[in-house]
C-alpha cells in the first residue's frame, strides 16, 4: 500500500489514499503527495506551558513568533511587487531566513 522511507515517513501507494489515523499511522496529504507517519509522540500544551524543562521551548516559541511577524509585515510592503505570480513556499523561505537573521543578533 506504501513504500518506506528511512525518515519514517511513507508515501502512500494505492486506489484510494487514506486521511486521518488508522491503527496508530497519521494519514495526510504534504505538497500534493499522500503521506503516511506513525501517529504520536511530540509535546503535550499543559507540558510546555507548565513544566520547567521546557523553558527553552517557550523561549523558541516567542522567537519564533517575533520573526513571524517580521516576515508578515515585510511580504505586505512586499506584496505590490509580486502581486499576481506565486512563489512557492515564500512565506517559510522568509521565516529561515529571518531565524538567521535574529541568531545573528547579539542583543
Amino acid at each position: 500500500m506504501f513504500s518506506l522511507k528511512l525518515d519514517i515517513v511513507a508515501q502512500q501507494r494505492g486506489i484510494i489514499p487514506l486521511i486521518g489515523t488508522l491503527n496508530g499511522i497519521n494519514f495526510y496529504y504534504l505538497n500534493g503527495k499522500p503521506i503516511a507517519r506513525k501517529a504520536g509522540g511530540g509535546f503535550t500544551r499543559k507540558a510546555i506551558q507548565t513544566k520547567s524543562s521546557m523553558q527553552h521551548v517557550r523561549e523558541n516559541a516567542t522567537e519564533f513568533g517575533h520573526c513571524s511577524v517580521v516576515n508578515k509585515a515585510f511580504r505586505s510592503v512586499l506584496g505590490l511587487f509580486y502581486k499576481g505570480y506565486k512563489f512557492t513556499h515564500f512565506h517559510s523561505r522568509l521565516m529561515g531566513l529571518f531565524t538567521r537573521l535574529k541568531v545573528l543578533d547579539t542583543v
